[in-house]
């Protein structure tokens, strides 16, 4: 009893990778864009006499031409391993260019990442160059740095393989990195082990088919240059047939007639196998982001990251909110500081003017003022009688004090 290559409980598996040559939307995108883009860029070779500027803008285009249509397919792909009905050539195109901007962003931010290692290490091995210590931390160091670096090359790997998925399924940037992290770190060996063997199938598919068409070219050369008998001028006379016959010399050969149709010929259908050969890797990297990404939490994946991506935002908005203060505050003591240097300087001018014209030199009057005359004193209230043996208050006109008896007048 046979097995089928896709088991009902992996629906992604790499199996499914030969589906890709017959996924013709795809196709069609990716050889749509590459025939494009091939024309602009010999648009511009034909504009460079004109001004090189033409070939420099043009062959921009035609990258970013190509690279729209290989993300276009990737997003076809998707729609193929999600089992998602197809959109037309045009809005896959379309998607795969407002993709670009997002595939740009995550590349730039894994580079930082390695940046960020390289100059890690490179200040390690600078503390190293000390005389004495400095030979002894290289023997942990390297080590360290060795396994660092593979590290790093190997999360690259992947997640160069599992972004542009994570991003052509609808993903955030910020969404797709933290998703390929937790990926990375929770199913390291799983997930490497489906690339590379996603790779290897993509290999063996893409020498077969690359062996078949070089064949089959060099066949149909041969019994092209018999039947218009223009062998002998290709190539510095070559041979009929197969045995002499290089299909590359009638694309490189003069520039008669049948020569360039056959040349244009050939390089259509060596385009036409390598929007084939593309798709493999793409869809290997779409098998892999859709089985592990079913495996995660994306919610909660998302919402972390949003948060510390708030935190963030929150951060830069309070450092921007203080350097504005401080800049304020600093423009403020300078306009003061402007204001007050014009009055001073007034104040400098006026001070001579003051003086007589007729005078050799400013006297300096001193005024005395004569002092004011002083008030008189204010009559004192007049104290109450005491008497002079007990101290005891009395009344005025008292002939003896009522507190000791003594005689006051």
């Amino acid at each position: 009893m046979s097995q089928p290559l896709v088991r009902a409980d992996n629906p992604y598996s790499i199996f499914r990778l030969p589906e890709a040559l017959t996924c013709w939307p795809a196709v069609s995108v990716m050889a749509a864009s590459f025939l494009v883009a091939a024309l602009v860029f010999a648009l511009g070779g034909a504009l460079a006499r004109v001004w090189m500027g033409f070939t420099v803008l043009l062959a921009l285009v035609a990258i970013v031409v190509g690279l729209a249509g290989i993300s276009g397919a990737g997003a076809c792909l998707s729609d193929l391993a999600r089992k998602r009905p197809y959109r037309g050539l045009v809005g896959y195109f379309i998607a795969g260019l407002l993709c670009l901007p997002k595939l740009l962003g995550a590349g730039l931010l894994m580079m930082l990442a390695a940046l960020a290692l390289f100059l890690a290490l490179a200040v390690v091995f600078f503390i190293c160059k000390i005389p004495v210590l400095g030979p002894l931390l290289l023997v942990v160091v390297v080590p360290v740095a060795v396994l660092a670096m593979a590290a790093l090359m190997l999360a690259l790997y992947v997640a160069s393989s599992i972004v542009g998925p994570a991003l052509w399924d609808g993903e955030r940037v910020m969404h797709s990195l933290s998703i390929t992290w937790h990926i990375t770190r929770k199913y390291p060996f799983a997930a490497i082990g489906k690339i590379v063997g996603g790779m290897l199938l993509s290999a063996i598919f893409a020498s077969m088919l690359f062996g078949l068409i070089t064949s089959a070219s060099f066949t149909v050369g041969g019994m092209f240059a018999a039947v218009v008998g223009m062998g002998g001028g290709f190539g510095g006379g070559m041979g009929y047939g197969m045995g002499g016959f290089n299909p590359m010399s009638i694309m490189m050969g003069s520039a008669s007639g049948h020569m360039v149709g056959a040349g244009v010929g050939f390089s259509l259908v060596f385009a036409l196998a390598s929007a084939f050969v593309f798709l493999l890797p793409l869809m290997v990297g779409v098998l892999t982001w859709c089985e592990f990404s079913e495996k995660v939490d994306l919610d909660s994946i998302r919402q972390a990251a949003d948060e510390k991506l708030q935190d963030m935002n929150n951060k830069m908005a309070d450092l921007k909110e203080k350097a504005q203060v401080q800049a304020a505050a600093a423009a403020a003591a300078a306009a003061a500081a402007t204001q007050k240097a014009p009055a001073a300087r007034q104040d400098a001018e006026q001070a001579p003017a003051a003086t007589p014209a007729g005078s050799a030199a400013p006297s300096t009057v001193v005024a005395t003022a004569s002092p004011a005359p002083a008030a008189p004193p204010a009559p004192a209230a007049p104290a109450a009688p005491a008497c002079p043996q007990c101290h005891g208050t009395v009344q005025a006109g008292d002939r003896f004090c009522e507190h000791c008896g003594h005689k006051l007048v």
